[in-house]
């Protein structure tokens, strides 16, 4: 795979992405000081090409970096700098922002972090999952997902990622496409890199923050969408079992969008991706993401 040859933001200014670099002895490669958010740009109805719930985005990098205590750098010129990298690399479609504060000095565990600004926009249409109309296959892993005790559960950080990759290899090792994670007794807490929705009857349910998964943005606005469409959605505790039991079950979050579940291990879903209550979502999610004539308030998106 070729590695990208366009213009990033990096370190205060626009640079080619192979200078965008990083010191190898930098306090965010020893000690995974490094916080960062994914967002989305879609191409709307008017044709522009503009951030999708970027000041959510924005907020919650900045509640990780707190909870992390790494200096909250400006982050106001964010929308500028993002515009200016959409038009440098002449980007005209939908597109994937990633915008990561590094611990760009040099020293100790408990040094005082120097921020480093790195903001990349790509091009990123839909997943195969929707592109394809395709169903995962998931398993509940017996991996399990870090306490809030061990370490912040609502920071997202990379450092948040290295065991969901691991049971994400379990997974698919096992002719699996992705995994769910557990708790320490037994409930569901997320994907590796998104937020689980099952349906038993016509009402949503996802886990609760108290279980571990991150505070999703795309989680928050399904759950304000749900309120604003009448669809009943809950936010409680599931174990596996409810998910075996379940009518439907479908992932999602900013990267993925959406991806219907056809099976969690022996428990299959027959109309997967066909649903009303699927189907319906979604046509909600990118006619606000194109148009945002009638944009869904998130509310608080760390709280449920």
């Amino acid at each position: 795979m070729s590695l990208p040859d366009d213009v990033v933001f990096h370190d205060e200014k626009f640079v080619p992405a192979a200078d965008a670099t990083v010191r190898v002895d930098s306090l965010a490669l020893r000690y995974a000081l490094s916080v960062f958010e994914g967002v989305r740009l879609y191409r709307t109805d008017a044709g522009t090409v503009r951030p999708w719930l970027l000041e959510e985005h924005l907020e919650r990098l900045a509640h990780s970096l707190t909870l992390m205590h790494v200096p909250v750098p400006d982050l106001s010129g964010l929308p500028v700098i993002i515009a200016k990298l959409v038009e440098i690399n002449s980007l005209s479609d939908d597109c994937y922002c990633r915008i990561v504060i590094n611990a760009g000095n040099v020293g100790l565990l408990a040094s005082p972090v120097e921020p480093l600004l790195s903001v990349t926009v790509r091009p990123m249409g839909r997943k195969k999952w929707l592109a394809q109309g395709r169903a995962m296959r998931l398993t509940v892993s017996t991996r399990q997902r870090a306490v809030a005790e061990a370490f912040p559960t609502d920071v997202k950080s990379i450092c948040q990622y290295a065991g969901a990759r691991l049971a994400l290899l379990d997974a698919q090792a096992a002719g699996f496409d992705s995994c769910l994670l557990s708790t320490s007794d037994g409930f569901v807490s997320e994907a590796p890199t998104a937020t689980l929705f099952a349906v038993h009857s016509g009402t949503l349910t996802t886990p609760q923050l108290a279980d571990g998964p991150l505070p999703g943005i795309t989680r928050a606005w399904v759950i304000a969408a749900c309120m604003r469409l009448g669809i009943p959605v809950r936010v409680g505790r599931l174990a596996p079992s409810d998910l075996y039991r379940a009518d439907e079950a479908f992932l999602c979050g900013t990267g993925l969008e959406f991806a219907a579940i056809g099976s969690i291990d022996a428990a299959s879903f027959p109309d997967a991706g066909r649903t009303r209550v699927f189907q319906r979502l979604v046509r909600q999610y990118f006619a606000e993401a194109r148009n945002r004539s009638t944009p869904t308030a998130l509310g608080r998106w760390h709280r449920d």
